[in-house]
């Protein structure tokens, strides 16, 4: 627990940063997949497969020579055009997953 001290309020901010960050992991765990078959079988019938808790969005597609260059780019083995890429708009970004 941090306590409030009169010292310098900068001096303790690095304490402060550190106790919120380990309060808010607290009862949580986040896992990142590549795809649905690194999941296991639980999992899957947990989430994804689970109609209460998954999400479906229809995706519609416009422009299908722009998406596949984007989908190239991103997933290609070219990296240095994914980085050109990832660089080139990385301000323009509006939702990101982290």
């Amino acid at each position: 627990m941090i306590k409030n001290e009169h010292r310098d309020p900068q001096a303790n901010w690095g304490d402060l940063l550190e106790f919120v960050k380990n309060e808010g992991k607290k009862d949580a765990n986040v896992q990142r997949y590549k795809g649905l078959g690194e999941m296991n079988a639980e999992q899957l019938a947990e989430t994804t497969m689970n109609p209460e808790k998954r999400t479906l969005l229809q995706v519609r597609l416009e422009d299908a020579v722009e998406s596949e260059k984007i989908f190239s780019t991103l997933m290609g083995e070219d990296v240095e055009s994914r980085r050109k890429f990832i660089e080139d708009n990385a301000l323009d970004v509006k939702n990101l997953d982290i």
